[in-house]
């Protein structure tokens, strides 16, 4: 990389003990972060920091954004597109992707926007130029072929498929209305309750939180919808190691796919991690303790994004913490 990608570079990344967690400090507010296929670390924060970062050889750089003032309530003060993005103003990103091609997408939430991050040139633009309208994009995810970025749009409430090469967009789940969506119905003609995360599942299917559902739910490939998580929508932490129709979840805000195709769930107001095993239909605790936030190597404070790296490892965007959390594998 050249080095016009570096502000600022701070070495880091200490073990706190030989098999336990390692601890990335040094990030305010981290909300979700990706890899390339070298096991390079991108991440974005939310609005108290503002910035996107990368670390890589343990070394951490801000090379997007600074410090801003940010929050909902500014409304879009986006700034910089087509130069420097050092130089650009995000507003509470929350989550990113990053193209093959070395192009980032980021949901830069309160901006209203999806921003693009040319990783080879470090200049920032505004994916359709503002042609494309949201409201509230929160996540973002990569279709395996390349060419369709998922959009959970909150306040929209819906899920929406961008066409990258022509820049049309397609609603996957939600008919813009709020309320309890309809079981096996088709995903375009239900309301929602607050798509909060939305990503590709391995069989063709798309897996979405629901914040304030507090559940997890599943358009088939044939386009049906259907609750897997927490079918009752009650706010809760039980349901560990049970079926997961019967479990509970307390504001889910991101999802992941394991190696398995399996759903991570950032269940964010408990302070966990969860895991669905698609096989069993079964939900399982996977990182944290339920209901407590703490600090400690294995507990964590409002998680968001989390994501695998190349090596197997999970890496966790500990918000409140403000830190990753890598755990390694045994």
């Amino acid at each position: 990389m050249k080095s016009f990608l570096v502000s600022l570079t701070i070495p880091l990344l200490s073990l706190i003990a030989k098999s336990a967690p390692q601890i990335v400090t040094g990030i305010t507010e981290p909300f979700s972060i990706v890899f390339d296929q070298q096991g390079t670390v991108y991440g974005v924060e939310y609005e108290n920091g503002n910035r996107i970062f990368r670390l890589k050889n343990d070394q951490l750089s801000f090379i997007a954004g600074s410090k801003t003032p940010g929050g909902k309530k500014l409304g879009d003060v986006a700034a910089g597109d087509g130069g420097d993005a050092r130089k650009a103003r995000f507003n509470g990103m929350h989550d990113l992707a990053l193209h093959p091609d070395g192009r980032l997408f980021i949901a830069d939430t309160f901006n209203e926007r999806i921003r693009v991050l040319d990783l080879k040139t470090n200049t920032i633009a505004t994916l359709g130029d503002q042609h494309l309208k949201f409201q509230s994009p929160y996540t973002v995810d990569l279709h395996p072929d390349g060419k369709h970025l998922l959009v959970a749009d909150l306040e929209k409430r819906q899920v929406l498929e961008i066409n990258l090469k022509t820049l049309t967009v397609k609603p996957r789940a939600g008919n813009g209305k709020k309320g309890k969506p309809i079981e096996d119905s088709p995903a375009t003609k239900s309301p929602l309750l607050a798509p909060r995360a939305a990503i590709y599942g391995k069989d063709g299917s798309i897996f979405l939180a629901s914040r304030e559902g507090h559940a997890i739910r599943q358009v088939t490939p044939e386009g049906t919808l259907k609750t897997i998580v927490n079918l009752a929508g009650k706010k809760g932490s039980a349901g560990d190691d049970g079926p997961a129709i019967e479990a509970r979840l307390n504001g889910p805000k991101h999802l992941t796919l394991d190696s398995q195709g399996n759903l991570v769930i950032s269940d964010d107001n408990n302070h966990i991690l969860r895991l669905y095993k698609h096989k069993s239909k079964t939900l399982h605790l996977l990182y944290g303790t339920p209901g407590k936030k703490g600090n400690a190597a294995t507990e964590l404070n409002r998680p968001h994004g989390a994501r695998y790296a190349p090596d197997g490892s999970l890496w966790i965007a500990d918000s409140f913490n403000h830190r990753l959390v890598k755990v390694l594998q045994p």
